[in-house]
């Protein structure tokens, strides 16, 4: 064997075991009490388990209609607690929808050290917040023929967004797509891990949930720890609805977090198990409640699923 085809083999061995060895660094978690999604998504008395909402937001059972489809609406829903990882991805489904060619004003993600307003000037939210919002900007209102466009914007706390520019010269990174009127629900996926935010789209053309695409990758990115997550939406002289469907977020811990004794202690899981199972009877009662209230769907329903017999 030549010299030349030993060393591309030891280097293409070398190359399979970094690969490996990446591949499994990245614990994931499923963060129940950062996420919400249907069914049973908001409870009898409309709240939402762990999270709260206000301004003109509505909650049903499917999905959190941020802002309705009328003139100069605000609403945002926000985490009622920051979170306990510093690693974490994202996952927003959503449709945005109105009658128009044009609709306005937005809706925007956020990660900030306080609980942003509910009735902001943002997009729903607060202006001069203190960390990252990542914005789906639907009106132009520079006329420069834009948008929609998403972006990312950081913020120290200090800093007014721009609207007359559509935060052109604030914004981190972005990426030019259209999330209106699509004939299925639109997704973004936000990943921050080791300091590189991340934002992958579905543009909502088909129903296959891995049509994503790389909407903007940034590294150096600092985020303040500990921070709270929300969304928001607003509408203007024209108006959309701002649906989101589903919010999972999933903590990313690397290998040597894990080694570090960032593990969970045993109270911990026990309490996490705890809380989840109390949750889960919760949701259970709904069920049974609702096939007591509605005993003719349930059999109309039990119908449609169960195989012909013969």
């Amino acid at each position: 064997m030549s010299s030349i085809n030993l060393n591309l083999l030891v280097c293409g061995f070398i190359l399979s075991i970094l690969v490996l060895v990446n591949t499994q660094t990245v614990h994931r978690r499923f963060e129940y009490k950062y996420s919400f999604k249907p069914p049973y998504l908001a409870q009898k008395d409309g709240s939402v388990p762990f999270w709260e909402y206000g301004g003109n937001a509505i909650a049903s059972s499917e999905n959190v209609r941020l802002a309705p489809s009328l003139r100069s609406q605000k609403g945002a829903i926000w985490a009622k607690n920051p979170i306990n990882f510093d690693w974490w991805e994202v996952d927003i489904m959503f449709k945005v929808t109105g009658r128009g060619r044009i609709g306005a004003d937005g809706l925007a993600f956020w990660y900030t050290t306080t609980r942003g307003d509910y009735t902001g000037d943002v997009f729903g939210s607060s202006d001069r917040w203190n960390g990252l919002g990542i914005i789906f900007d639907s009106f132009d209102n520079d006329n420069k023929h834009n948008n929609p466009y998403i972006m990312a914007v950081l913020n120290d706390g200090t800093k007014v967004f721009d609207h007359k520019s559509d935060g052109s010269q604030q914004l981190l990174s972005g990426c030019l797509r259209d999330f209106r009127n699509k004939p299925f629900p639109t997704r973004a996926r936000i990943e921050y891990y080791m300091n590189t935010l991340t934002v992958y789209f579905h543009n909502g053309m088909t129903n296959n949930e891995a049509d994503y695409e790389l909407c903007f990758r940034s590294e150096n990115v600092i985020l303040p720890r500990g921070g709270l997550f929300g969304l928001s939406a607003a509408t203007g002289g024209l108006a959309d609805d701002h649906d989101v469907i589903h919010f999972l977020t999933t903590s990313l811990h690397s290998t040597q977090q894990q080694g570090a004794g960032q593990q969970m202690s045993a109270d911990e899981q026990q309490r996490l198990a705890q809380e989840y199972q109390e949750y889960q009877q919760k949701l259970q009662q709904q069920k049974d409640d609702y096939k007591k209230e509605h005993p003719d769907e349930v059999s109309i329903l039990k119908k449609a699923y169960s195989p012909n017999m013969t």
